[in-house]
């Protein structure tokens, strides 16, 4: 009989954040940077952001999920919205 791991490395890389309608994964990579899925309500964001010092150097919208029109209002409420919830997470 074969085992499975409780924890894989991508669980241990991996943390979540849930506030209201409002959630988040935050999944690490080898060089530093995050990936992170934002949920809010029913819109989702595939977003790649580099820390440095705990601020966000760089911030990408890869892909999203809903009827959400991007714009330079928009972006950076995520900026501050993906640093208030990374806040959170420490």
């Amino acid at each position: 009989m074969n085992q499975m791991s409780l924890i894989t490395p991508i669980d241990v890389c991996q943390r979540k954040i849930c506030l209201d309608n409002v959630r988040a994964v935050f999944t690490e990579n080898s060089d530093g940077s995050y990936d992170v899925i934002l949920e809010i309500n029913s819109n989702k964001f595939l977003i790649a952001i580099q820390n440095v010092a705990n601020h966000i150097e760089s911030l990408e919208i890869i892909a999203t999920k809903g009827f959400v029109e991007i714009s330079n209002k928009i972006i950076l409420m995520i900026k501050k919205l993906i640093e208030h919830l990374r806040y959170r997470l420490d």
